[in-house]
């Protein structure tokens, strides 16, 4: 009796289907791709990659970049001397040979989340098996023991998602220059007691470059989410920086005052990236509220309002600096601010503070004239003044708040506008914060050694997410001496 073609056939378990039909009419090509996909299976296995992840030449930088915390591209530059790093990896004379023969290339130090740094180079043919892993076969690796490398190997996770669109960026300057990227972790241990004004650049990706006046200029995106959550790499949803960054750039470093005692100038739109990080902590906010009387309310506005910061360093009374704060509010938010500064003021002369008050113009500038102001000055038992504040109204709809901390307040502080040309301008004098203890010795040399820099922050467009505020193109430039 003939088979039905719903019956098996003789060398298959399986009914024979329509494709399986087919293949039997072309039985050539039917082999052809049986023997395909057996080779490859079995090269998967013989090499062991059947589950291990396999990272392309970005792949393995994509692998560093989320799951260290710190890495930093560099150039060689056969005219100098090889890095100690590479010295006491490859040893002095395979050091000097692999230096030479690599001018021009890039090299990458990464620091994971413990141990030492890991020196990763671009492989070549003559990489030595030791160095070489079936997860990243387009880099060499150099452990600083065989204890760190055996810990890295053990917790390899798997292959990274997709990249985002910032995550791209940052591949592609990994890759084509010197740069650097970091989280929250590799900040923090450099940047020490700065680290609570950086909430918003917790993570980041940046372009290094040096021109020929030793000016260091850097720009990348920043954010205070990880890269991994921008969107998707996309032509119409691309976060890209803003094209009146050059010139607002330029604008600020040419508007840049000179003043021997400013440490820093720090010019926002809002508050939050200074005291975000702490007022939006419910344990600190409650404490805040308790204490000085200070509602979430004030807390809010304070957190919503546009600020200039002026650091200045002093070389009489008890203090090494004093600070001096001017913040916008709309002028709906008076009786908020009268009544918050009110609890505060109560809660200062229950510690033994004393207040005078004193009158002051409200102009903008010496030669300005103004309207009369208030000023309440705090002074200790010692009759040395700790601060003051005072409420002005620039314009009608606005109402400016002046508070200084380690010194008297200054009258010419000009006035904030509610809608400041740019989301965060910070000038500073890297010796001055050095004096005051701001710069921990974490801090590289080169930059603790500079002189003044200048850092624009402006919200990246092209994000129709939502959350285009939390990505930032940051833009800077430090002079080195």
């Amino acid at each position: 009796m003939a088979r039905s073609s719903s019956q098996t056939g003789p060398f298959s378990p399986w009914p024979l289907t329509p494709s399986v039909l087919r293949f039997r009419d072309h039985p050539i090509t039917a082999a052809l791709i049986i023997l395909l996909i057996g080779w490859s299976a079995a090269s998967l296995l013989i090499s062991g990659r059947w589950l291990a992840p396999r990272f392309s030449n970005q792949g393995s930088l994509l692998f560093f970049v989320r799951q260290s915390r710190l890495i930093q591209s560099f150039d060689v530059d056969s005219a100098k001397a090889p890095p100690d790093v590479w010295l006491k990896r490859l040893g002095s004379s395979a050091a000097a040979q692999r230096w030479q023969s690599s001018d021009g290339q890039r090299w990458w130090m990464v620091w994971l989340q413990d141990g030492a740094p890991l020196l990763v180079l671009a492989s070549t043919e003559a990489n030595e098996p030791s160095r070489v892993s079936s997860s990243f076969p387009d880099v060499e690796l150099l452990f600083a023991d065989e204890l760190h490398r055996k810990s890295f190997f053990s917790s390899l996770p798997s292959r990274p998602s997709t990249p985002s669109s910032v995550e791209n960026q940052c591949i592609d300057r990994l890759s084509q220059s010197t740069a650097v990227a970091w989280n929250p972790s590799g900040l923090s241990s450099i940047a020490g007691p700065l680290a609570f004004a950086l909430h918003s650049a917790s993570y980041g990706c940046l372009t290094l470059t040096l021109d020929d006046r030793r000016t260091l200029m850097f720009d990348g995106a920043v954010s205070s989410r990880p890269l991994s959550s921008a969107p998707l790499f996309s032509a119409q949803r691309s976060l890209r920086r803003s094209p009146d960054t050059e010139s607002v750039f330029k604008t600020s470093v040419d508007s840049s005052p000179t003043n021997n005692r400013l440490a820093l100038h720090w010019q926002g739109a809002s508050t939050k990236p200074l005291f975000g990080s702490l007022l939006q902590r419910r344990l600190i906010a409650d404490e805040i509220e308790k204490t000085y009387g200070l509602s979430p309310q004030f807390q809010a506005h304070w957190l919503r309002a546009p600020v200039d910061l002026q650091v200045r360093t002093r070389n009489d009374g008890p203090f090494k600096a004093s600070i001096q704060l001017s913040l916008a509010f709309p002028a709906g938010q008076a009786e908020t601010l009268n009544k918050g500064l009110a609890s505060l003021s109560s809660s200062l002369e229950q510690r033994g503070l004393r207040p005078q008050v004193s009158q002051s113009k409200a102009g903008t500038n010496r030669n300005q004239s103004g309207d009369q102001s208030t000023v309440l000055i705090w002074k200790d038992s010692q009759q040395n003044i700790l601060g003051s504040w005072s409420l002005i109204s620039p314009t009608p709809d606005q109402i400016s708040l002046r508070l200084s901390l380690g010194g008297p307040s200054d009258s010419v502080l000009p006035p904030v506008t509610l809608k400041p040309d740019s989301d965060l301008r910070v000038r500073f004098d890297v010796q001055q914060l050095g004096r005051l203890g701001w710069l921990k010795s974490t801090w590289p040399t080169l930059v603790r050694e500079a002189g003044h820099g200048e850092i624009l922050l402006n919200p990246m467009v092209g994000n129709k997410s939502g959350q285009a505020e939390s990505w930032y193109w940051l833009k800077g430039q430090l002079s080195l001496r």
